[in-house]
């Protein structure tokens, strides 16, 4: 495990560990009124880095320190294993959505997965042996959770507070950097209906599963139909005596499994010649990879609303299910049809079908084929409460049940999991429980120096391929701290009025956009039907926006009151380190 304490006057090398570096001596004659050594000297500015949560963000932002000189860091994690949602999520047919061969590193390329939809204990094990591989393990404290992070304007740095499972009381600590790589869909929650606890038969949800609830020969209601609700059902619908699957709102599940190049009815395990090829053969692999993400990068052109794309793809995908589904009643049931956006924003009066993407766009043909069973029925009135024995809709009806199985998610207001107070005290956990999240670019906050996060507010997380993404926002961040090393920066903070233009333009943005929709999504407000989660723009779009950082954005203070104190003796490091001198002559 890492040190308890982080260091100040210890200079730290890479790897994370930390050495003392002799003091350097002052030449006769020179003045003492800037620092005796070379120019850009990392090790004047040495960091300890505090990062929370271990999943797939903190595994790329831990692996990306390791290579940074003079940086000390620590992982908390919450749970007793790594990998984050992909150990959390226990429940029967927990799976990734998107190709797993699109899932995964770009630096730490998985040859083995055992079909287009891995599971997740197979994704989990991909993480799991992605820390391992790259030793980051010993940094990580397991069953270990932030509680707060208070930061402290005179030090510039954060003060912070950690609870253990395996270790009594609370850990206080100190860090000059702090990462939120918590993730989104961490902190779940059970649904807002009345009566739910009063409910006496067997209650699961699908982030808390109960691994040992035996389904078989009962009556069980299935509420939400997201992406983990419809891989749910299938699961149980073979065995359980009667199905009840209640939707809110129809959303479009397409009946195949992936899309374009591994588009196909069924989750074909990949044999033993081809992961063989995919090891053995970089270039074959390198293109089949390449061709699975092109496909996904290129579908952002169907999210501009009423494009061709957008009204091709939407009919191609109603034509579809119209085709699959045999029964008219449950295509009226599933299928999205014409809504009154007055009835939901009262903005405006118009009427159209719900767009393409407004609501994840979910691969299930499983689904779709375990609700045409006759042990399955699909509830579409509002539940009015739950009671003891069942659950009773508006419609004056009384469903009979011995399982209620919520699939209803998360808490997506992006509120951390612990109290987070930056400059002025501001407390980030209020301020956005009280109005949609707002941040720069889902990377920073201003008010909140020397704080970064990952897949915070508006981040490309709807479209696309999403872990190149978390590798980049890592790259940013890596950036950031090389700066604060090398100009002997204290502290960093988005400005205000940058933050609030950025968040103006991803608005103005989003009006063209299918996230601003007529349907109902975890991706926006639905009161204000301001988008808080999505990026204006395409996963491409991201990566190109953050590859360079826009230091103009930033309001910066110094170590000290001279700013050029970073120069250091005249030196360069070059020099100081007996190398070429004439470098520039390379490519006479």
């Amino acid at each position: 495990m890492p040190h308890q304490d982080s260091p100040r006057r210890e200079r730290g090398s890479n790897n994370g560990s930390v050495t003392k570096d002799m003091p350097k001596s002052r030449e006769i004659g020179r003045s003492s009124l800037y620092g005796d050594y070379h120019s850009y000297d990392s090790s004047q500015r040495p960091l300890h880095v505090v990062i929370t949560g271990a999943g797939p963000s903190g595994i790329a932002m831990a692996i990306e320190l390791m290579s940074l000189p003079n940086v000390t860091f620590e992982v908390f994690e919450k749970n007793p294993e790594v990998g984050g949602t992909w150990f959390e999520n226990k429940y029967i047919g927990a799976a990734c959505d998107i190709a797993s061969h699109a899932y995964q590193y770009t630096f730490a390329s998985n040859h083995d997965w055992s079909s287009h939809f891995s599971p997740a204990p197979e994704i989990f094990k991909y993480f799991k042996g992605v820390a391992e591989k790259f030793k980051i393990l010993e940094h990580i404290h397991l069953n270990t959770r932030i509680l707060s992070a208070t930061f402290n304007e005179t030090t510039g740095r954060w003060r912070l507070c950690a609870s253990s499972v395996d270790k009594d009381g609370k850990r206080e600590l100190e860090a000059d950097v702090f990462i939120n790589a918590a993730g989104i869909l961490n902190k779940w929650k059970w649904p807002d209906i009345a009566g739910l606890q009063s409910f006496t038969g067997s209650k699961l949800h699908t982030a808390n599963w109960d691994t040992s609830w035996d389904w078989q020969g009962k009556s069980v209601a299935v509420i939400g139909s997201g992406a983990t609700g419809i891989q749910v059902v299938p699961k149980l619908q073979p065995t359980v005596k009667s199905l009840e699957v209640y939707v809110r709102s129809p959303t479009y599940i397409l009946p195949s499994v992936g899309f374009g190049v591994e588009s196909s009815t069924f989750n074909k395990p990949y044999t033993k010649e081809e992961k063989i090829r995919f090891k053995s053969d970089k270039k074959y692999y390198r293109e089949f990879r390449k061709a699975i993400e092109q496909q996904m990068n290129e579908n952002f052109a169907a999210s501009i609303q009423n494009s061709t794309a957008q009204i091709e793809g939407r009919q191609w995908a109603e034509n579809m299910m119209r085709k699959y589904i045999k029964s008219e009643e449950l295509q009226k049931k599933l299928i999205p049809k014409q809504v009154s956006i007055r009835s939901i924003f009262r903005t405006r009066a118009d009427f159209h079908r719900w767009e393409l993407g407004c609501r994840r766009l979910t691969p299930g043909k499983p689904y779709l084929d375990a609700v045409q069973q006759e042990n399955v029925d699909i509830v579409t009135s509002p539940i009015d409460r739950i009671i003891e024995d069942g659950i009773r809709t508006t419609d004056g009806r009384i469903h009979r049940l011995d399982a209620i199985v919520c699939a209803t998610g998360f808490d997506t207001s992006f509120t951390p999991a612990f109290e987070l107070r930056g400059l002025k005290n501001q407390n980030l956990k209020m301020m956005w429980s009280q109005n949609p999240a707002e941040a720069y670019m889902g990377i920073a906050v201003s008010g909140f120096p020397n704080y970064w996060t990952f897949l915070g507010p508006n981040t490309p997380i709807a479209n696309g391929s999403l872990i190149p993404c978390i590798e980049w926002s890592a790259k940013y961040v890596v950036q950031a701290l090389r700066k604060m090393q090398t100009e002997q920066i204290k502290s960093m903070s988005i400005k205000k009025h940058i933050q609030d233009a950025f968040n103006e333009y991803t608005q103005a943005v989003h009006k063209d956009l299918v996230w601003t929709g007529s349907c109902r999504s975890w991706y926006k407000d639905n009161k204000s039907n301001k988008v808080t989660a999505v990026w204006p723009g395409s996963s491409i779009h991201f990566m190109d926006v953050v590859k360079i950082p826009r230091w103009e954005d930033y309001e910066i203070e110094y170590m000290n009151e001279n700013p050029f104190m970073f120069m250091g003796n005249g030196i360069s490091a070059r020099e100081a380190n007996k190398e070429d001198l004439t470098y520039y002559l390379n490519e006479i």
